[in-house]
């Protein structure tokens, strides 16, 4: 079934291009997922890439807590987690990666 009212940190870096689907309407840094989605989180060596919903199976993301992984080509900079705790993509455990937080780009 997966997590039921679960709210993600919702986050998009600038240099990232593309929609995110309709977070609009969630208060600022926070969205509520649908049923059955849990949390994601995207991180270069330096920030937060993209966090959000991710709608893939429950049973996909069995942890709690947000431990990364390394994503895309091998020996890249880039992680992914996935969790299913309340907020839980808000921080990279783990890593020495920070979640982008107090650096105002723009």
């Amino acid at each position: 079934p997966g997590p039921h009212n679960l709210t993600c940190v919702s986050n998009k870096h600038p240099s990232v291009r593309g929609e995110l689907g309709d977070a609009g309407e969630a208060a600022a840094g926070a969205v509520r997922c649908p049923p059955g989605q849990c949390c994601i989180g995207i991180w270069n060596r330096s920030h937060a890439l993209v966090q959000g919903c991710w709608g893939g199976e429950g049973d996909a993301c069995p942890s709690a807590t947000c431990a990364p992984s390394p994503a895309g080509t091998p020996g890249g900079s880039v992680l992914l987690c996935l969790c299913h705790g309340h907020l839980c993509n808000g921080n990279a455990t783990g890593t020495a990666t920070a979640t982008g937080t107090g650096t105002a780009v723009g």
